[in-house]
């Protein structure tokens, strides 16, 4: 994957949302409210829609017992299900609710296993597209630990983290994006250094493979730190379409530490009605080669997810 370096946009007046949808999902935190949006809530939104939102709980890593697997069942408990044309991967068998190590809230956290000479999900990290009701524009925010002995790769360096946000049928993989196969934009690690960026695939995608934009700090690339806790929030707005011909007013913009680290504009990705409809965890070494794979076990720990298509409940880039 090539870096692409933008330029950091300084926090400044964002677009006032006119919906006032809450979709949120708070992991790692000791108390577990029920969340209720009534049909009202989404007024102008087909009845499905309201029934998914009012399905959807906050979710802790608080559960189950420390040692055990995370899985799509515990997902499920909450509403979180899988989208089923989608295979998930590594949640038995690499996933467990940690209390060992310092959580950033609470006394958990989800850890995943990327295994010594393993790369792609069936054998790295975790995969599970998680479904989201249909929305233009998503915020979505976590924060992040890598393991001290991470290893960013062999003799090649890249990997996905965490979770990102995806549409349709996910273009990804290599895939040619037409702008009616989906989309998808999602966190990772690239170069030597474990380089912090977005990798995301649309129309307009100049190789094979998806773009990827480098995260800056006062004109600095940002590296992901180990043994310490950040914090990711990408806001992706799909573009709109006009008599079957997209738009090219698509954006993705992240913030890192409550600070935009960067912003791509003008982007397409797609041509039909699809929108963002998944919370994609993505999260597996490579790179589809062993040049891609670590050279020691290692980890990330995840902490305080949560998606909304409201900037205001984001509260790392709000007070709450």
């Amino acid at each position: 994957m090539k870096s692409r370096k933008t330029t950091p946009v300084a926090p400044g007046a964002r677009r006032t949302l006119r919906t006032r949808t809450l979709l949120l999902v708070a992991v790692a935190t000791g108390a577990l409210a029920t969340l209720t949006l009534a049909p009202q809530a989404v007024a102008g939104r087909p009845a499905e829609e309201a029934r998914v939102l009012a399905s959807l709980k906050p979710n802790g890593f608080e559960r189950p017992a420390v040692g055990t697997p995370y899985t799509l069942g515990e997902w499920a408990k909450d509403g979180w299900n899988i989208d089923p044309k989608f295979t998930p991967q590594g949640w038995e068998s690499r996933t467990r609710v940690d209390g060992s190590t310092s959580a950033h809230s609470g006394g958990k956290s989800l850890r995943v296993q990327y295994p010594k000479g393993k790369t792609g999900p069936l054998d790295s990290g975790a995969l599970a597209p998680f479904a989201l009701p249909k929305a233009r524009e998503y915020y979505l925010s976590f924060w992040v630990k890598f393991s001290g002995n991470f290893s960013w790769g062999t003799s090649l360096y890249a990997g996905k983290v965490g979770i990102g946000l995806a549409g349709g049928k996910a273009c990804s993989g290599g895939q040619p994006c037409d702008g009616t196969n989906g989309f998808t934009s999602r966190p990772i690690w690239s170069k030597s250094t474990g380089k912090a960026g977005i990798y995301y695939y649309s129309m307009d995608k100049e190789g094979q493979y998806g773009d990827d934009i480098i995260l800056q700090r006062d004109g600095a690339d940002i590296n992901w730190p180990k043994d310490q806790w950040v914090n990711v929030v990408q806001r992706l707005r799909v573009n709109t379409v006009s008599g079957g011909t997209a738009n090219p007013d698509g954006e993705i913009e992240i913030f890192y530490n409550g600070r935009s680290a960067a912003q791509k504009t003008g982007l397409r990705f797609v041509s039909n009605g699809d929108q963002i409809d998944k919370a994609y965890f993505s999260s597996f070494a490579g790179g589809g080669t062993t040049e891609f794979a670590p050279t020691t076990d290692g980890y990330i720990w995840i902490d305080d997810l949560k998606v909304s298509t409201n900037r205001a409940d984001i509260c790392e880039l709000s007070t709450c």
